[in-house]
């Protein structure tokens, strides 16, 4: 069974997790052989950090709404109307994809051409997880995808999202299509769906259901660390992922805001609570990639003093979300900026105090049951961010407990989409899977 995962940007840690929990659902529904064609914005690089050795099922390729449309990238009116233009002759040339005339050949590389026909034979097209529908972003790129499976026959599965609230005319003009399409919309929260209900056509389809990312969750070791009753023995050692935010309220002296909260947790960290510190994030280590956390963690450190700084690094290493979840399981604890660098430090039974740069990672502190310690990128200081910090600290063991049973039910809710996806398997497949249960069945009648 060939599956499609598109909208992936795997050069970001948090992103290549969804994508591994995608595949870990997907797996649990389907337990014939499956191929995951994934359309990454940077399938070259993305190839480089997941060689096919290690991920033998996954294969990626270039996005097709970036490798076959145009899009305004300066303020020439008309170079920008002339690519609407074009946008909408490649729509018409798709009508001819594969026929060789000369709107085929004048459109589409050959590797288009392969791209798009993969695409067309998949068996299931599934829009990625994440929080890539959101106004701070142009999503022209993401609705021609959309646009695009559906010139191809494919109904779009959207897997777990924060997504909306959608106010201006072309995205609300635009969206609408694309939804009633879906014959399924999986939501992280009950705010993005009620960001959603005024432009569906049928709500029973639309599921909240936890993040995708702690389906990955090692549910035998936080069970145990739950039996236990009491701490792992402390290392001593916490980490800290930070971030730029471009959309912080204040603007650069909201970052340095931001900036100097981080460094008085770091400074009490090291010298009341004698921790060594770790600046670890899910963007980083890749130069091609729009993002480094580690610049805004050398920024953060090279402002410490220095009796200080020398109890503090920073990892700027790139690192797989298995590799991450490892480096993580060894913390006493986690202060979190990114959202995904939360979920998988939980995954391993590690505790977070996390800083919300958006409302998805709010929406998930209410449900670990540490909100009450939240702090908001928008508005911190560093006397909150201290007195929020003695807080957690100080009652460790309630915010390991509480988070930690939290994240079981989480486990369970991200599980839960495979029984929302089960009925729009291809029947072949679903034929499939019955007939090997009927041939399991018979085998053992005979054993028997």
């Amino acid at each position: 069974m060939k599956v499609v995962v598109e909208n992936t940007v795997c050069l970001n840690t948090g992103d290549a997790a969804i994508l591994l929990a995608i595949r870990h659902i997907l797996k649990s529904v389907f337990k014939d052989k499956l191929e995951f064609l994934v359309f990454d914005s940077q399938p070259e690089v993305a190839a480089r950090l997941y060689p096919k050795e290690q991920y033998p099922d996954i294969e990626l390729r270039k996005l097709p709404s970036e490798s076959i449309f145009k899009y305004k990238y300066d303020d020439n009116t008309v170079k920008n109307a002339l690519k609407q233009v074009y946008n909408q002759a490649v729509f018409q040339a798709l009508r001819h994809l594969g026929s060789g005339n000369y709107l085929d050949r004048r459109f589409f590389t050959d590797e288009d051409r392969k791209s798009l026909a993969m695409y067309k034979d998949a068996d299931m097209v599934i829009t990625t997880g994440g929080t890539y529908l959101v106004e701070n972003y142009s999503l022209e790129r993401r609705i021609n995808q959309f646009k695009l499976a559906e010139m191809l026959g494919k109904k779009t599965i959207f897997f777990t999202q924060s997504l909306g609230p959608f106010a201006k005319p072309y995205n609300r003009r635009n969206l609408p299509p694309v939804f009633a399409r879906s014959p399924l919309i999986l939501l992280r929260d009950v705010r993005s769906r009620d960001h959603i209900l005024d432009l569906v056509d049928d709500p029973s389809k639309c599921h909240v259901v936890a993040d995708s990312v702690f389906a990955l969750a090692d549910v035998e070791r936080i069970k145990a660390l739950l039996t236990i009753g009491r701490p792992p023995a402390p290392t001593g050692r916490v980490g800290i992922s930070v971030r730029h935010w471009h959309y912080v309220q204040g603007g650069q002296g909201g970052m340095d805001r931001y900036i100097d909260s981080v460094r008085a947790i770091s400074t009490k960290l090291v010298r009341d609570y004698g921790k060594k510190i770790t600046f670890i994030s899910t963007c980083q280590g890749v130069p091609e990639y729009a993002h480094d956390d580690s610049k805004t963690a050398n920024a953060i450190v090279s402002g410490l003093e220095p009796e200080i700084a020398s109890h503090v690094s920073v990892d700027a290493s790139f690192h797989t979300p298995e590799q991450l979840m490892a480096v993580v399981k060894d913390f006493d604890f986690v202060v979190s900026t990114r959202m995904h660098m939360m979920i998988m430090s939980l995954c391993v039974g590690t505790p977070v105090l996390p800083i919300a740069y958006e409302f998805k990672t709010k929406e998930v502190a209410k449900r670990i049951g540490v909100d009450d310690v939240l702090l908001d990128i928008d508005t911190v200081t560093p006397d909150e961010a201290l007195g929020k910090l003695d807080r957690f600290v100080g009652d460790l063991d309630h915010y390991r407990a509480v988070s930690l049973k939290a994240v079981l039910e989480e486990h369970a809710s991200a599980m839960s989409a495979a029984d929302l996806i089960r009925p729009l398997l291809p029947s072949s497949a679903a034929d499939r899977s019955h007939s090997l249960r009927q041939d399991l069945e018979q085998d053992l009648a005979r054993l028997a």
